[in-house]
């Protein structure tokens, strides 16, 4: 009997340590709700934006880049559910942003944008972990060199911690000790300098070991969710930080009969979850066997 192979993203080991019933529904079932939720779409739109944005800045200048960037949002902003005002404002925030960091951007050597990657986490004689993902920019300055970046959205500044799946997982796939968190603010009270502001993360080989082993543990638990196909409910994940979770009414609901009712009433069937398409890689927990 060949190795298993394990390939997984921070997002779904996000989902899958938050609540392994969520995770069932939405990468196993793949249902997710009619609507998706503004704040999603209206992150989707920024990173369209700006890989529109860094992808054109060096070769065909500012302005180029620029009026891309529009194009680009406008484009994307077709596919969502977002209002006109609301794709207005991300066009709005996106040109304050660019001409904020307009000459600290000219300095910036970028190497790729939407980098999609996959390297093996661990491997032993049974069991093959891969971690997959996507960085938003891959840069060399004066400073750093392979330095990932990761654009994030908000309206209420928060504390950012290195102690993320996603970062590390970064850190690693780069090689790098450093991290550079891009945050783009939507507060219209702030100036730019309030709104706009890049902090890096640094991390040791043995902070990155320890989230390693941590990581490894977790996927062996995750394998035998799939081996035995049970999926039970975190039920202290039902509403965190005032936000109820999607699924919810599902887990609510008295029986299996009534839970598959929901799932077919209020979902719909999604597309596969799959952030390394670029490298032919499925990540949305895929288990596979060696021949």
């Amino acid at each position: 009997m060949g190795k298993v192979n394990i390939v997984l993203d921070a997002s779904m080991m996000d989902l899958y340590q938050l609540c392994e019933a969520r995770f069932n529904y939405r990468h196993n079932l793949n249902r997710v709700a009619v609507q998706k939720a503004k704040p999603l779409d209206r992150g989707s739109l920024v990173h369209t934006g700006l890989e529109a944005y860094y992808t054109h800045l060096k070769k065909d200048g500012y302005t180029f880049a620029t009026r891309t960037m529009v194009d680009a949002v406008q484009l994307a902003s077709a596919d969502t559910d977002l209002d006109v005002d609301t794709s207005k404002r991300v066009i709005d925030v996106l040109h304050e942003y660019t001409a904020f960091w307009k000459q600290s951007d000219q300095n910036v050597e970028v190497i790729e944008v939407e980098r999609a990657f996959s390297y093996i986490l661990h491997e032993d004689e049974d069991v093959r972990i891969i971690m997959a993902g996507k960085i938003d920019l891959l840069i060399n300055d004066d400073k750093y060199h392979h330095l990932p970046w990761d654009h994030k959205s908000y309206d209420r500044d928060y504390p950012t911690r290195r102690m993320t799946n996603q970062f590390c997982n970064y850190a690693i796939a780069t090689n790098s000790n450093y991290l550079l968190v891009n945050k783009i603010g939507f507060q219209t009270s702030l100036a730019a300098k309030d709104k706009f502001k890049r902090i890096p993360l640094s991390y040791d080989p043995l902070f990155l070991e320890q989230w390693k082993k941590n990581t490894i543990l977790w996927a062996h638990r995750y394998l035998e969710s799939v081996a035995t196909d049970t999926w039970p409910m975190n039920l202290t994940s039902c509403d965190k930080y005032n936000r109820l979770c999607e699924y919810y009414e599902v887990c609510d609901a008295s029986g299996e009969e009534a839970k598959i009712y929901k799932l077919r009433a209020d979902f719909k069937t999604g597309e596969v979850w799959d952030v390394s398409k670029r490298l032919g890689l499925r990540s949305n927990a895929v288990v596979t066997r060696d021949k």
